[in-house]
C-alpha cells in the first residue's frame, strides 16, 4: 500500500503470499477489509482494525490462478474470476464483514 503524500516509499508492506497477486478489492462498506487474490488460487480476506499482518480468513478456491476479484454492492458476496474462465460465488460471513471474530468461515454460495 502506498500513502500518496510520500510515493517514494510504502505505507505498509503485505508480505504473505508466495506468489502474485493479481488483484485486490476493498469493501464497499466496511472501510477497513479488503480481499486479495492471485496464482496462489487462495483468497484472503484483510481486517486492518483486527492483523495488519496476515488475513483474518482465507479460502482456497483451487489449483487454478484467481485473477479477478469483486465485491457485491452489499458486501455479503464475493465473486472470483479464475484463468480458465471458472466464476466461483462466496458468502461472506456476516462476522467478517462486522468485525466480530467468533466465527469468520466462508461459505459457497450457489
Amino acid at each position: 500500500m502506498w500513502n500518496k503524500l510520500s510515493p517514494d516509499k510504502p505505507y505498509i508492506t503485505l508480505d504473505v503470499n508466495d506468489d502474485y497477486v493479481y488483484d485486490t478489492k476493498w469493501h464497499p462498506t466496511n472501510p477497513s477489509l479488503f480481499a486479495s487474490c492471485g496464482a496462489s488460487g487462495r483468497l484472503d480476506l484483510w481486517d486492518f482494525n483486527k492483523e495488519t499482518e496476515m488475513p483474518i480468513s482465507y479460502y482456497e478456491v483451487g489449483k487454478n490462478i484467481l485473477n479477478k476479484v469483486s465485491w457485491s454492492s452489499d458486501g455479503k458476496r464475493i465473486c472470483l474470476g479464475d484463468n480458465i474462465g471458472k466464476v466461483t460465488v462466496l458468502n461472506i460471513e456476516k462476522e467478517v464483514i462486522f468485525f466480530n471474530y467468533s466465527n469468520l468461515l466462508l461459505k459457497i454460495y450457489k
